[in-house]
């Protein structure tokens, strides 16, 4: 027998964070594979390495410091698209969330950043846990 495992798309709800964002909704797809899952979590345990390298290099060679700067954007970037990717899932191209979107997102208004991330893996652990069902 083969599986069809379908992409399970759930809704973010906007207006948990501002009641101005009624009727917006991210579409979280809650059920990416193990490998997609996975490199989130890469990226977050590279960012904390080169976070820790960075906040040891007190009076260092400003080059090392822009290079480490350098590589941390990079895996910001990485972790831009990763969401990217989980937020563009849904069938209306109209809901999808674009890399050039989610970075000016961080920079004006970083708790929403915040919000949108942290409950974008709630959904995913509440699926993977089984407690969240349509």
């Amino acid at each position: 027998m083969k599986f069809n495992i379908p992409k399970i798309i759930q809704p973010l709800e906007m207006s948990e964070y501002d009641e101005a964002m009624e009727g917006l909704a991210l579409q979280v797809w809650v059920n990416p594979p193990r490998s997609v899952h996975s490199s989130y979590w890469k990226f977050q345990i590279e960012l904390g390495k080169l976070s820790k390298e960075l906040e040891s290099l007190k009076d260092a060679d400003p080059k090392k410091i822009d290079d480490l700067n350098a590589r941390i954007e990079s895996v910001n970037r990485d972790i831009f698209a990763w969401f990217s990717n989980i937020w563009s899932q849904g069938k209306d191209p109209d809901t999808h969330v674009a890399l050039e979107e989610i970075e000016t997102m961080t920079d004006e208004d970083p708790a929403l950043w915040g919000f949108v991330t942290n409950n974008t893996m709630k959904l995913i652990r509440e699926h993977r846990d089984n407690q969240r069902k349509n």
